[in-house]
Parts: C-alpha cells; structure tokens; sequence
C-alpha cells in the first residue's frame, strides 16, 4: 500500500516513532477540566491511493480516496475513548516555484486527539 510510513515530525528525534507520545500528552489529555488535547503527525510515502486522491481533489470533489486517515482515526477513538479531527495534505519534498510543478509522494496526517466530555 505504501512504501514507508513515519510517526512524528522528521525534525524531532525525541518524539518520533514509538516514541510519539509522552508523559505530558498523558497528562494533558486525562486533564481533569476535561480541555486536553495532543496532536499527532503521520507521514504516508508513496501511497497507492496519491494519484488517485490528486486527481479528485484537483477536480473540487468532496470525495478523496483516504483510508488510512479514517482508519486511524476510529482507530484512536475506539482505544482511547476521546473524539477525534484530521487534516491530510499532500507534501511534495522539493520546493518548485511553478504551482504546475507540484509532484507530491508524501501524504501527511495531523491527528488532534481530545478527550470525551
């Protein structure tokens, strides 16, 4: 389905793979005021839907082919018993300055996790 995935920002060796969360995300997301939320980053590379999901965006559909945001997001809903909201995008790793010259292999996940009232 896709060639590589990764947890976390690549700028972040402290927090990134099995390591993505951390005692101050437990903390802020068990907060007795019931306001805490923690953000989580995921990188799909090369996912066999891209092409197909560029092609629909482009075109101003609501419908994307994305099952990995989805998933785990009732993924994370189901064992933490929280609510949660994703945005995806797509990352192409070169700056070009051409708009034209968009050739993305990356989609990325930012996951905000809060917990149920």
């Amino acid at each position: 389905y896709c060639s590589s995935y990764r947890l976390g920002d690549k700028n972040d060796e402290e927090r990134s793979g099995l390591k993505v969360f951390d005692e101050l995300d437990d903390d802020e997301i068990s907060s007795p005021n019931g306001a805490g939320s923690v953000n989580c980053l995921v990188s799909i590379f090369d996912p066999a839907t891209l092409g197909g999901a560029l092609q629909i965006t482009g075109e101003g559909s609501r419908f994307s082919p994305d099952f990995v945001g989805p998933t785990l997001a009732a993924l994370f809903e189901r064992l933490g018993n929280c609510t949660v909201n994703f945005e995806s995008y797509f990352v192409d790793p070169v700056y070009r300055p051409n708009p034209k010259d968009f050739f993305p292999n990356e989609r990325f996940y930012q996951f905000t996790i809060a917990r149920k009232s």
